[in-house]
């Protein structure tokens, strides 16, 4: 597709890419590494091929990885814990799997023997014991979360370098490409199966699986809601004249609502049955991250490195207003977490913040630096 190879440099340049499941999950799931936190430690990669392990009551490091100065790949991926293990790709091909303790490497695919699967930029999903992570060879790699072993690796899903993150609702992973189309694999096997979805433009954004529609935004500066199954979208946003730039973060789906952040600046409440607009808000810069839903609390970020809080119980006109405007002083671009009232943001200067939501402000004692020391 023409458009797809116009758009790749830009796209490159704007390599943040997020999963966020229907109902608002509050762990970001694509892109530059944002923080996942659990236990009391916040967990990031670096764009020095390093993953660091923060205590977030004394600031210190516990441990970072590799243990040397060496960079091993560009770490894009928001790491991932579950049980006693961290797991990330790198942009230099492989999967790895840390033990949350000390970062010691339990397993990594492929071994260094084998040389490399192509670039991984969207951030895995895990479902029933299996790591799902797309490639830049264009294909799903399917790998047993405990060993590492391949239970299979797809067909080419694109001609081109797949860097969304794929959705993984029950037997079934949808995954949406630079060229326009959507298509689905079993989990069991990954063969593709009998539905896709094609589309004139290529898709920006990780797909959101909510019932029986899939949302995604596209490079022509739409977003659309597609019904499982169908040739044809249910509707597409704006309804008539396109948004201001690319529906780039996949949206956030809740009790008939889509919250989407666009490049525009804009973020949208829109009607999922219908795809009316419910009300908007103009941030201050673009907004790049995908919005986190906790409890009845939207929370976004915009490039100036603003953050708007938002009561989505509350009754809004044509504009929303937030509850509260934080600002970090740093741009934000990376997805990030929310957890027990505070939110935790990777800045683009490299270091780690922890905003109160309650209290509208940056955390005393941070941010604290991701940057490894010479």
């Amino acid at each position: 597709m023409k458009q797809a190879k116009i758009l790749l440099l830009a796209i490159i340049t704007l390599l943040p890419l997020v999963l966020v499941s229907c109902g608002g999950a509050t762990q970001p799931t694509g892109g530059w590494s944002g923080p996942t936190v659990k236990d009391g430690i916040i967990y990031a990669g670096t764009r020095d091929g390093r993953v660091v392990a923060v205590n977030v009551s004394t600031r210190e490091t516990q441990w970072e990885w590799p243990d040397t100065t060496g960079v091993r790949g560009l770490v894009y991926t928001t790491p991932i814990v579950q049980g006693d293990l961290v797991y990330f790709g790198t942009y230099s091909g492989e999967v790895y799997a840390l033990d949350i303790a000390d970062g010691v490497v339990k397993w990594v695919h492929p071994p260094k023997s084998e040389g490399y699967i192509g670039g991984v930029v969207g951030i895995p999903v895990i479902a029933d014991g299996i790591i799902y992570t797309s490639s830049s060879d264009g294909r799903i790699h399917a790998l047993n979360t405990t060993s590492g072993k391949p239970k299979w690796v797809s067909n080419r899903t694109s001609d081109y370098k797949l860097w969304t993150s794929p959705a993984v609702v029950g037997d079934t992973i949808y995954i949406s490409t630079f060229d326009g189309r959507i298509c689905a694999l079993s989990t069991e096997t990954g063969e593709l199966l009998d539905w896709s979805f094609e589309a004139e433009a290529g898709f920006a954004s990780s797909p959101v699986v909510c019932e029986d529609h899939i949302y995604v935004g596209s490079f022509d500066r739409y977003l659309y809601s597609i019904e499982i199954g169908s040739n044809v979208s249910t509707w597409r946003f704006p309804e008539e004249e396109a948004a201001g730039n690319w529906f780039w973060a996949s949206p956030v789906v809740n009790q008939g609502v889509v919250y989407a952040g666009c490049l525009d600046g804009k973020l949208y409440a829109i009607g999922a049955e219908t795809g009316e607009k419910i009300w908007e808000f103009h941030a201050e810069d673009s907004i790049v991250s995908s919005p986190v839903l906790t409890d009845n609390l939207l929370i976004i970020a915009d490039e100036s490195g603003t953050v708007y809080i938002f009561d989505v119980i509350s009754q809004f006109g044509d504009e929303a207003v937030p509850l509260k405007t934080i600002s970090i002083g740093v741009s934000v671009i990376s997805p990030f977490y929310a957890l027990d009232g505070l939110v935790y943001i990777r800045g683009e200067d490299n270091s780690l913040y922890v905003v109160d939501i309650g209290k509208g402000e940056l955390v005393e004692g941070w941010p604290v630096s991701l940057t490894a020391e010479e």
